[in-house]
């Protein structure tokens, strides 16, 4: 090995490794802010008006039982010390919570997932009986919304939470099982978009598709860089220098979508390096903390399970109470 130049020579037999002997490029914090969670709540209620013609009531109920859906997932990222934690709206969507952190567990994977829609199905169930105990269409209108949204979401269907549960309790760590059940979700959602006559809803399983596609792809990255020896189970900070450069030329041969980013072996920092150091960070990611036993897997199935019943329970007693049968 050589030095010359500011650049270091590695030789491997007959072929020649040249990469910078530099630091690696430094990660920026996310720029998400307040204001820009707000303006996608304005855009994805403006839309809803525009496309669907709803009334601005109906439209609202619907934003504030999906704003109180995630914020049940946001609290539990940011009690689980997660960095960057947001909330953005989509149109057509929904909404999504996002942050990073740079090694999760089974068990707080399981928590973040159910507190969106628990919360939701038993405000919704609560909600029911007082609109029954005033015979108020307002709140039962909002509770029947409540209650549908987040049932829906926890049914065992990817990108659904019930359906990330699942996977995450059973099948993390079969890579074919997931790949079928990802199948199956995508088969699931492709029927219900049709027999509903809910055609937007096909982007849903298009997206996954292009999901499992991008899937593919970094999982031949991820072999191309096991091949050269680097050990992908670490942090973004644990990362070497010379680690870097090496997983950012896999990435530029294996991933098209960053191909137009950069030129293997060709080393100069990218205007668009931290999309770079993102997917970098996705190749090396720390593999989830597996402490959920037999017993905890079958305490958050039960929950799974409990969250369909509950609120028909409570609404169930709610009729009775109030004579409403």
């Amino acid at each position: 090995m050589e030095t010359t130049s500011g650049v270091e020579t590695t030789y491997l037999e007959s072929n020649v490794i040249v990469y910078p002997d530099k630091p690696k490029p430094t990660k920026e914090s996310a720029t998400k802010s307040l204001l820009s969670s707000l303006a996608s709540a304005v855009l994805f209620v403006t839309v809803s008006y525009l496309v669907f013609d709803w009334d601005l009531t109906s439209i609202f109920v619907l934003a504030g039982v999906i704003f109180f859906h995630e914020l049940g997932h946001f609290a539990a990222m940011k009690f689980y010390n997660y960095k960057d934690v947001s909330m953005f709206f989509v149109p057509f969507f929904g909404a999504f919570v996002s942050g990073t952190k740079d090694q999760i567990s089974q068990k707080q994977s399981a928590v973040i997932l159910l507190a969106g829609p628990l919360p939701g199905v038993l405000l919704g169930a609560v909600l029911y009986y007082f609109s029954l105990a005033n015979n108020n269409d307002f709140l039962l209108n909002t509770a029947n919304s409540m209650i549908f949204i987040n049932l829906f979401n926890l049914l065992p269907i990817i990108p659904l939470d019930g359906g990330r549960l699942i996977k995450c309790l059973f099948f993390e760590r079969s890579e074919l099982i997931g790949s079928i059940f990802s199948y199956l979700s995508i088969g699931a959602l492709f029927y219900y978009s049709i027999t509903s006559q809910s055609y937007f809803l096909m982007l849903v399983p298009g997206f996954l598709m292009l999901q499992l596609f991008a899937q593919s792809q970094l999982k031949k990255t991820k072999k191309a860089v096991l091949d050269k020896g680097i050990n992908i189970n670490k942090s973004y900070d644990e990362l070497s220098n010379e680690e870097y450069w090496l997983i950012r030329d896999e990435i530029g041969k294996n991933i098209q979508a960053f191909s137009k980013y950069m030129t293997p072996g060709k080393y100069e920092i990218s205007e668009n390096e931290q999309k770079l150091i993102g997917q970098v960070k996705a190749v090396i990611q720390k593999e989830p903390i597996q402490d959920l036993k037999v017993g905890g897997k079958i305490l958050f199935t039960a929950i799974w399970i409990l969250s369909f019943i509950i609120p028909f329970v409570i609404i169930g007693v709610s009729m009775v109470l109030t004579g409403s049968f």
